[in-house]
């Protein structure tokens, strides 16, 4: 089979090897659409030291082409989603299903490898099966959006609430479906024209741009204390989580997704305490509540099925995954999600 591997900073090679079989406890899946993440264009910027000889990719759906004696709630020919979190499954937190916080945590498309080859194996249990109506191209958004899901659980939002999503890459993008599924109101800050206008084809009830306009706005918005939860999206090194922090009304709450990478960035304590404003650290997605969210995630996007589509700007044949990578990395290109075709 062929497979993308890390060869260098910033370089890709396109390798075969030979397939194998899964074991009694794993899964064998050929793959349909593979995403490329920020995350992966950290590694590939060399933000963070990638696995060298390794295959990225932890955003993809494909089809079951072999499983393991001991795998059951799969089977051949299913179309499956994978929560690519792997963990010890022995620890306080893997047994409360916080295993996104255990110590053992990997994540499959860095120390396993990931989706951006025509076949993967994945242990068992980190398999969904896909609902019906959708295809592996849909499926590889759930990974992105069950992140949101995560957030807005942990915030416990709620119908009545307005949600001001401060970014529309596609992890901001996909937190307009998971806001929308809780029955929120949701306005979107979004830089780009195209990232603006995916937010209204998704369904996002108001979305404002960075210019003077917007910035009027905002500050309207925070006048009127009307936003109950801010979510960041950005991350890198910028103002985004003081913007965040400053356009939520008393006693609302901050959601982090984005990843910072740059460093510290400001938070400003006195208004913290003085509004009793909550900041919520959000990573990934998990079980905490007896419900996995990557499932829910899949469930939305089988909801939300031709609004998603908007979000696959780009698609590349595996042999051309380094084009797709410069692709997903250039601002002008206009992309928001490029999926690589390990097998089209």
């Amino acid at each position: 089979m062929h497979l993308a591997r890390w060869s260098d900073v910033g370089q890709l090679e396109v390798a075969d090897v030979a397939l194998v079989p899964p074991a009694h406890d794993e899964v064998q899946i050929e793959i349909g659409s593979a995403g490329i993440c920020g995350s992966d264009l950290h590694f590939f910027r060399g933000d963070f030291p990638a696995r060298m000889g390794g295959t990225p990719g932890h955003e993809f759906g494909g089809t079951v082409s072999a499983v393991g004696a001991d795998v059951k709630h799969v089977k051949e020919g299913d179309l499956v989603g994978v929560e690519p979190l792997l963990r010890c499954g022995m620890c306080p937190f893997c047994i409360s299903g916080d295993y996104h916080v255990c110590a053992d945590r990997a994540v499959i498309g860095e120390k396993h490898n990931g989706g951006m080859a025509q076949f993967t194996i994945v242990p068992g249990l980190v398999a969904f099966k896909a609902p019906q109506g959708i295809d592996s191209e849909l499926v590889a958004l759930a990974e992105p959006l069950a992140c949101s899901v995560h957030g807005f659980d942990k915030v416990r939002l709620r119908g009545h609430e307005t949600v001001f999503i401060l970014g529309a890459g596609s992890i901001g993008l996909t937190a307009i479906l998971a806001a929308r599924a809780n029955g929120a109101h949701t306005i979107v800050l979004a830089r780009y024209p195209h990232q603006q206008a995916a937010a209204r084809s998704l369904g996002a009830d108001e979305v404002i741009g960075e210019d003077e306009a917007g910035v009027a706005r905002m500050e309207e918005l925070r006048r009127a204390r009307v936003v109950d939860v801010a979510v960041e999206t950005v991350g890198g090194n910028g103002d985004t989580l003081m913007q965040a922090q400053l356009i939520v009304r008393p006693k609302g709450k901050v959601v982090v997704l984005g990843v910072f990478s740059g460093g510290p960035v400001n938070i400003n304590p006195l208004h913290l305490a003085a509004r009793e404003v909550e900041i919520i650290g959000s990573m990934t997605y998990a079980r905490s509540e007896g419900h996995a969210d990557y499932q829910i995630a899949l469930n939305i996007i089988q909801d939300y099925a031709e609004e998603s589509r908007c979000l696959v700007t780009h698609r590349f044949s595996l042999d051309e995954v380094n084009t797709a990578f410069a692709t997903a990395l250039d601002k002008t290109s206009k992309s928001i999600k490029v999926q690589l075709k390990p097998n089209g």
